[in-house]
């Protein structure tokens, strides 16, 4: 697996990657591979597409090609770091979608986006992470260990047959907590370990596109616990399936030939599953806990100037996942995560968004002022 992964990538020629023989989509849950195959192949897939975007991103800083991108990444980041209103969930000019590793992107982009769509077993899901080398082993477990527990969640709200969801969900979580080294917390992490460590914003900016396509991955599993927790009947669950399935297809790769719609923005429980979050808030920590840690992971990777790089990863693991420090309360998670919007995080999961909310117009928005005071 190693090998083939890496020659996908390294060499980018998905035709060297073994399709299993079996054209089964597996998340390893039998509720989610049997009522809903194409919906379980992307959750699946986005498994693989982290490591894959892991490994691009080494690949990238190994080769003698890089320089000029990794001159042009620390120059980007400077200029960043002193920006007065800088702040990690905030539109700005670092967000377009040509970064200063682009040539590696535009040659990266359409493999992985081929590679999405291919059929992965659960055998290769659970071990892709530890067989490619780009990240220690502690880091691969609690990964892993985040994702069984989305899996479960979603597993909980499509059971028809389990009444008592609210208290499944609670065991759920006294269940993933259990392992202390291997969780983190079901609190907010502070914000400042994912926009104030060494090595901030490195991946969102050295590789927007390669962030772009995790995010719309992570967007793809809370819009889709949103819904099945507030889908009402199985049509409404159906037709919301495949309405979500839909607008991942157009993020990922637009049809005639558009451009991709790409999430700018880490999608986040509050933005994208308001109710769940709403419902589960220990719960709903714990996946964004777990989307930023990646994103941390990602700027360490991608930083020109990381001496150790395995150190540096296992360092903010642990800190991760320590639950009675570096944390935020309620409110100041809500300020951070909320601020840049809900189009930048990759729209509702029902609907979409054609153009983002942030900074619009009462003209624009159909909104009218109303004054406090009685018309004279």
């Amino acid at each position: 697996m190693k090998k083939t992964l890496q020659g996908m990538l390294f060499g980018l020629t998905l035709t060297s990657f073994t399709v299993p023989a079996t054209l089964y989509a597996q998340t390893g849950n039998e509720l989610i591979d049997t009522r809903f195959p194409e919906l379980s192949r992307y959750l699946n897939a986005s498994e693989v597409l982290q490591a894959a975007v892991f490994d691009e991103i080494v690949a990238s800083n190994n080769s003698n090609d890089s320089m000029i991108g990794k001159v042009l990444l620390r120059e980007s980041l400077l200029e960043l770091s002193e920006a007065e209103d800088s702040h990690y969930h905030t539109a700005s000019d670092h967000l377009a979608m040509l970064g200063p590793f682009r040539v590696f992107e535009s040659r990266a982009t359409p493999g992985l986006q081929a590679m999405i769509r291919r059929e992965y077993s659960a055998e290769e899901t659970a071990s892709v992470l530890e067989a490619n080398g780009s990240i220690p082993p502690i880091a691969v477990a609690v990964l892993k260990r985040g994702r069984d527990f989305g899996n479960k969640l979603l597993e909980i709200y499509l059971d028809d047959t389990l009444y008592d969801k609210h208290s499944a969900v609670g065991a759920a979580l006294e269940e993933y907590l259990s392992n202390d080294a291997l969780s983190v917390p079901d609190s907010p992490k502070s914000s400042d370990l994912l926009s104030e460590h060494d090595y901030a914003y490195a991946f969102r900016v050295g590789f927007p596109q390669l962030s772009g396509l995790t995010w719309a991955s992570q967007w793809l599993q809370l819009a889709t616990l949103e819904i099945a927790m507030n889908s009402e009947n199985e049509r409404e669950l159906e037709a919301s399936i495949n309405n979500v399935t839909a607008l991942y297809e157009e993020k990922i790769a637009p049809a005639h030939g558009g451009l991709m719609s790409l999430p700018t923005d880490i999608p986040t429980m509050p933005v994208i599953a308001p109710n769940l979050y709403g419902f589960h808030p220990g719960a709903a920590y714990v996946l964004d806990n777990i989307a930023a840690l990646k994103v941390v992971i990602g700027d360490i990777l991608v930083h020109p100037d990381v001496m150790d790089r395995t150190a540096s990863i296992e360092n903010m693991v642990q800190r991760f996942t320590i639950k009675d420090d570096e944390l935020d309360d309620e409110t100041d998670y809500l300020l951070f995560v909320l601020r840049g919007g809900i189009f930048n995080q990759g729209g509702p999961a029902l609907g979409g968004m054609d153009e983002s909310e942030r900074n619009r117009s009462r003209a624009a928005s159909n909104l009218q002022h109303i004054s406090n005071y009685p018309m004279r």
